[in-house]
C-alpha cells in the first residue's frame, strides 16, 4: 500500500492529539526551565526556547513527512539506516571530530546531531524487521538470537566508548523488549542477565562519577554539597511544589540551584511549578502514549508493524520513565532527556521522528480495515490475533 498516492491519509486523533499535548506543555515548561540558564550561560534568556522552537518546527515537519510514508519503505532500508547510524557513532570518536561536553562525546557539530539518539530508531527499525522475517527460528541460537545479539552489543559498545552508560542500557532495553514480545526463549535473558548485572557493576566501578552518582543515591545527605547535591534539590522542588505548585514560572529551584534544570531534571520543575497534579498528569500522558502505541502494534496487519509500532512507542516512552524516575529518586541519575520536554534538537526531532512513523503504522491499519469492509467483508484479523509466541 502506498500511502504517498492519497491525498487523504487517515490521521489516528488519539495519537496525534497526545503528542501535540506532549509537545506544547514541553515547550511551555522548557521556557520556564531555561530562562535563568539561558541568561547566565548565554546572555539571553531566550537562548535555549528559541533553538527548541526551531528544533520543534523541524519535528513537526518530520511527524507530517513520516505521517505520509509507508513504513514499509524504512523496514526495506533497514540495512543502510543500521550501517549509516554505526558510522556516525564510530565518525563521533575520531578524535577532533567529535564534540565533547561535560566529558562525554556525543555530538556530531557539522550535523549538530547526537548519533546515539538516531540509533535508538535505527536499531529499532531493523530489529523490527529481522524478527518479522525469522519467523519460529527467531528462537534458533545461529539464526534468531546470536544475529540480533551481535547489532545490539555492536550499538552498545560503540555508545559505551562516548561514555554514555545510560544510552546504552536504552539501547539493550529496546532490543531485549522486542524480542521478548517475539517469544524469544526464556534461558537467552537469563543468560544475557547474569553476563550484564556484573558487566554493568564493573562499568559503573571504571569511572569515579558513576560510583559517586550511585553513593549519593543511596545516602545524598552524606555528600550534601557534590554526589547528594541535585537529588536534595530535586527534593526541595517537588516538597515546594506540594498538590497544586507554585504557579508556571514561580519555581525557585531552577535560580541556579538545581543543576541541568532545562535537561536532565526539568521535571523537577513540573513537580515544582504545577505539583503533586501536574507531575501525575505527565506522567499519565506519557502512559497514554505508551497504550496507543502498543495498541497500534496489537492491531497491525502484518509482523513489520507488529514489532515496529511498540518498539517506536518505546524509543519515547523508556527515556521518558527513566527521567521521571531520576528526577523522583527512585534510580540513579543517568542523564538521559525527557522527550519533548528537555532541551536538545536530536532527541526532539527524534521523538517525533518515530510518532511520525506510529502515525504511519496506524494510518495503514484503519485503511486496511476499511477497505475490507467496504468490499462487503469483515476487517481483517490483527497480526496479534495469530501470532504465536
Amino acid at each position: 500500500m502506498t500511502l504517498l498516492k492519497n491525498s487523504k491519509v487517515p490521521l489516528d486523533t488519539v495519537l496525534a492529539c497526545l503528542i501535540i499535548v506532549l509537545m506544547m506543555l514541553g515547550l511551555v515548561m522548557l521556557l520556564s526551565a531555561s530562562y535563568t540558564p539561558g541568561e547566565i550561560e548565554e546572555g539571553d534568556p531566550y537562548f535555549y526556547i528559541y533553538r527548541q522552537l526551531r528544533h520543534a518546527a523541524l519535528g513537526i515537519l518530520a511527524i507530517i513527512a513520516l505521517w505520509r510514508i509507508p513504513y514499509q519503505f524504512w523496514l526495506r532500508m533497514s540495512a543502510i539506516i543500521m550501517v549509516t547510524s554505526v558510522i556516525l557513532l564510530i565518525v563521533v570518536l575520531i578524535p577532533g571530530v567529535g564534540v565533547t561536553v561535560g566529558g562525554a562525546t556525543r555530538w556530531l557539530p557539522f550535523l549538530s546531531i547526537q548519533p546515539s539518539e538516531l540509533a535508538k530508531l535505527a536499531v529499532v527499525i531493523y530489529t523490527a524487521r529481522s524478527l518479522s522475517r525469522k519467523g519460529e527460528l527467531v528462537n534458533s541460537f545461529c539464526h534468531g538470537f546470536l544475529p540480533q545479539f551481535l547489532v545490539m552489543i555492536t550499538f552498545v559498545i560503540l555508545i559505551l566508548l562516548e561514555k554514555d552508560l545510560g544510552g546504552s542500557l536504552i539501547i539493550m532495553a529496546l532490543v531485549l523488549s522486542m524480542l521478548f514480545m517475539a517469544g524469544l526463549r526464556k534461558i537467552y535473558f537469563f543468560a544475557l542477565g547474569s553476563a550484564a548485572i556484573p558487566a554493568i557493576w564493573a562499568l559503573i566501578n571504571v569511572f569515579q562519577y558513576r560510583v559517586s552518582r550511585i553513593s549519593g543515591w543511596f545516602d545524598p545527605w552524606a555528600d550534601p554539597q557534590k554526589s547528594g547535591y541535585p537529588i536534595i534539590h530535586s527534593f526541595f522542588a517537588f516538597a515546594n511544589g506540594g498538590l497544586f505548585g507554585v504557579g508556571p514560572g514561580a519555581s525557585v529551584q531552577k535560580l541556579s540551584f538545581l543543576p541541568e534544570v532545562h535537561t536532565d531534571y526539568i521535571f523537577c520543575i513540573v513537580g515544582e511549578e504545577l505539583g503533586f497534579i501536574g507531575v501525575v498528569g505527565v506522567a499519565a500522558l506519557f502512559l497514554a502514549l505508551c497504550c496507543r502505541g502498543f495498541k497500534i502494534g496489537l492491531m497491525a496487519r502484518d509482523l513489520g508493524a507488529f514489532f515496529l509500532a511498540p518498539g517506536l512507542t518505546m524509543v519515547v516512552v523508556l527515556p521518558a520513565f527513566l527521567n521521571m524516575g531520576v528526577a523522583l529518586s527512585l534510580w540513579p541519575s543517568k542523564g538521559l532527556p525527557l522527550p519533548f520536554f528537555s532541551y536538545g534538537g536530536s532527541s526532539l526531532v527524534v521523538s517525533c521522528a518515530a510518532m511520525g512513523i506510529l502515525l504511519n503504522i496506524a494510518a495503514q491499519g484503519h485503511v486496511t480495515s476499511e477497505s475490507a469492509v467496504a468490499a462487503g467483508g469483515a476487517p481483517r484479523a490483527p497480526v496479534s490475533a495469530w501470532v504465536g509466541p
